[in-house]
Formats: structure tokens, C-alpha cells, sequence
């Protein structure tokens, strides 16, 4: 048995092109700042994304890694070693951090190395130079989100031993739900005793052109793409420790086959079993937090990059809360940082931790996003993955 309520989230921090803390990303969120760049740079043999929302590569000086274990890293890694060391900050301001038991959980993104067979590396030298198909190769050829590359598998080992963390550790990378399964789990190895602590995060896949020609595969939606990661720390709760706090408050997993299912039982029978799978992920979350879609007062929904997957997404969270009084209003961050991928639920995650700890939250309308008090202390973030993962999680502000 699990005790949820033995945990608290704390240390919410960001790094997108909107900021790097969760503040900056609330206030340019409702601000309407663009945040975008042009990406220009991401020419290729197919359409380039128009913009992207970019970040500085992190100065790896001050990242404390020594240099010969930086020739092993890119960008993505030292997105996750910076993002894990604004996390750090506080509690680091209090004791030492690191330790025998504490964990690190990953949700690492995959898109990251052009990984081609030989018999289509063949293909791709026979039709070098007409660029549909090209992009049709790699979308064919190439698995969405496939195998983690060393240079992204070296973020978790960069992390654990920069700032010591010695206890149990994990990183995953199921497609987009990684960013909520590292948290799922870097929260129960924290109440079942496993670890003390658990330092849980995830980062965006790189801004590269690849990323084009894989999403269109899936049926992109025209989202645009970002780098970023978000971390936060999982901690149990102290004897006598009444302090406002948030906790995660239950949790939902399901799979749905997604448009696969469609192909010999008609054009919407994947799109409706991928809606069933997030609607059995969110009422499993909900049960686990003892509430109902009335006890819900903000939802933070994916930012999904293939359109059926976010007519899925909204089929769903209909369904769920058709029949509350008081249906919760809905918000993402898409548009200060771009879509980050794994990154994206937990970045939400962080918001929800800003809104819940200050009883605020963020309701988008038309084009703008405005701020307004929170009517009930949960919120419901969810993760929906590219093909028919889904995962939800309820988070509850305790003494607020």
C-alpha cells in the first residue's frame, strides 16, 4: 500500500525561452509575451518550422561536470543538469542535498539521431535530392521518438553524480507520457520508503528538422516546437511538519491504440479508443484523490502534436466533466514556450505547484490568458502520448 499523503512537492523549476523559474513563465503566460524565434536554421529538405521557442545553451562552466565528461554531452543533457540545479537552489540553501537516499527519475526525450537501418540508409542515397521523399523516408523509416541515444542517456548519469545522488533512480522514455511516469514513480519510491528524496524532471527532444518530418508521420497539428525542462523535488513529509505544502493526490495510467485501431474499423475508432484510455487514466486519478470532477478546479491538459490525439484529449476531458456543476477551466503553456515534449506535463506540473501553494490558477480564453482565484484545490495535469499512452495525475494543495 501506498501513502501519498507521506509526500510533499516542492522546488518547481523551469527552463524555457519564457523564463527560468516558474514566476517568469506565469507572468509572460499572462502577459501574452511572444517568446518564439525565428528558425530560419532549421532549413532543410523539407518545410522548416517558421519559429521556434529557443533556449540558451547553458554555460557548462558553471554546471560543476568536469570537461572530459562534457564530451559526451549536448545540449539536451546540460538542459536537464541546469534544470536539476535550479531545483536544487533552495533546498541546497537549507542542508546538503545528495545522498544515500536520494533519487533521481528522468523523463528523457528520444528524437535525437538520425537512426536509419542500412537497407533504408540505401533508399535515402537513391532518392537524395527530391525532398518529399525524403521526409517521407525518414517519417517511414525512422520510429517516432526512437531508441535513447547515449547523448541523452548521459543527462542522468551528468545529474547523479554532479550533485550525488546516490539512491534508487530511473529514466524513461515511452514517448510523451515519460515526463508524469517520472514522477509517478519518483513519488511512490518516496512512499514506500525507497528513497528520502527523489529530484524528478524531464526535457524537451532538440529543435532540429528531423523533428518535421517524424511529427508529420503522426499527423502534426501545426504545433510549434521548444526546448526546455522542468524539474521539482519530491520529499517525505516531516514528523509534526504542518507547513502548507502540495501532494500528489492519486494517479491514472491507460493505453489506447490510438489511429491504428481505425485502419479496418472505420476513421474514428482509433481517435474514440484513445479517448476512452485518457478518460479511464483521469476517473482512476481521480478515485485514488477520493474527489470527482467537482473537486477538480484546474486542469492543465497535454500539448499534443498530432491532431487526433488532441481531438482525443478534448473528447475525453468532455466526457469526464460533462456532468460537473462547475466544470474546471483548462490551460496550457504552449504559447510561451512552444510544445516541449516529455517536458511538457511536468512544466505544467510546476505551474499547478505555483497555483495550488498561492490559490491561483490560469484560464485561457480566445487569445488571451488570464489569471483568477482557484475554487478548489486540485489540479489535474495530464500526459497523452503519441501512440495511445495516456496518464493523468491530481495534485491537491494541503493547508493552503
Amino acid at each position: 500500500m501506498t501513502h501519498l499523503d507521506t509526500v510533499r512537492l516542492s522546488a518547481p523549476a523551469v527552463y524555457t525561452a519564457a523564463g527560468t523559474d516558474p514566476a517568469t513563465l506565469w507572468e509572460a503566460l499572462v502577459a501574452g509575451k511572444d517568446t518564439s524565434s525565428p528558425s530560419e536554421h532549421l532549413a532543410g529538405p523539407w518545410p522548416p518550422f517558421r519559429d521556434a521557442f529557443l533556449v540558451d545553451d547553458p554555460d557548462a562552466a558553471t554546471l560543476g561536470v568536469h570537461r572530459r565528461v562534457l564530451r559526451t554531452s549536448e545540449k539536451q543533457a546540460r538542459m536537464a543538469l541546469y534544470g536539476a540545479r535550479l531545483a536544487l537552489a533552495g533546498p541546497a540553501a537549507d542542508g546538503p542535498v545528495g545522498g544515500p537516499d536520494w533519487g533521481l527519475y528522468l523523463g528523457l526525450p528520444t528524437v535525437d539521431e538520425e537512426l536509419l537501418r542500412f537497407d533504408a540508409l540505401e533508399r535515402l542515397h537513391k532518392v537524395a535530392g527530391q525532398p518529399g521523399e525524403v521526409a517521407a523516408l525518414y517519417g517511414r523509416e525512422i520510429p517516432p521518438f526512437s531508441g535513447l541515444s547515449h547523448l541523452n542517456s548521459t543527462a542522468a548519469a551528468h545529474i547523479s553524480a554532479t550533485f550525488g545522488l546516490m539512491g534508487a533512480m530511473a529514466a524513461y522514455s515511452p514517448f510523451s507520457d515519460a515526463g508524469l511516469q517520472a514522477l509517478i514513480d519518483g513519488v511512490l519510491s518516496v512512499a514506500e520508503g525507497e528513497n528520502e528524496a527523489a529530484v524528478i524532471g524531464a526535457v524537451s527532444p532538440k529543435v532540429h528538422p528531423l523533428l518535421f518530418a517524424q511529427y508529420e508521420h503522426l499527423g502534426w497539428n501545426g504545433a510549434v516546437p521548444g526546448e526546455g525542462s522542468a524539474f521539482l523535488l519530491a520529499r517525505r513529509t516531516r514528523a509534526g511538519d504542518t507547513a502548507p505544502g502540495v501532494r500528489p493526490a492519486g494517479y491514472g495510467r491507460a493505453f489506447g491504440a490510438g489511429e491504428e485501431a481505425g485502419e479496418d474499423a472505420g476513421a474514428n475508432a482509433g481517435e474514440d479508443d484513445r479517448a476512452d484510455a485518457i478518460a479511464e487514466a483521469v476517473r482512476a486519478a481521480l478515485e485514488m484523490a477520493g474527489t470527482d470532477a467537482d473537486g477538480i478546479g484546474w486542469v492543465l491538459p497535454d500539448a499534443v502534436w498530432s491532431t487526433s490525439a488532441e481531438r482525443a484529449q478534448n473528447a475525453a476531458l468532455d466526457r469526464v466533466f460533462a456532468q460537473a456543476a462547475h466544470p474546471p477551466v483548462m490551460c496550457t503553456s504552449v504559447r510561451a514556450t512552444g510544445v516541449l515534449g516529455p517536458a511538457h506535463p511536468l512544466a505544467h506540473t510546476v505551474l499547478a505547484l505555483t497555483g495550488l501553494a498561492t490559490g491561483r490558477r490560469l484560464a485561457a480564453e480566445g487569445g488571451t490568458v488570464r489569471e483568477e482565484e482557484l475554487p478548489a484545490p486540485r489540479a489535474l495535469v495530464l500526459a497523452c502520448g503519441v501512440q495511445g499512452q495516456a496518464c493523468a495525475v491530481v495534485l491537491e494543495g494541503v493547508g493552503t
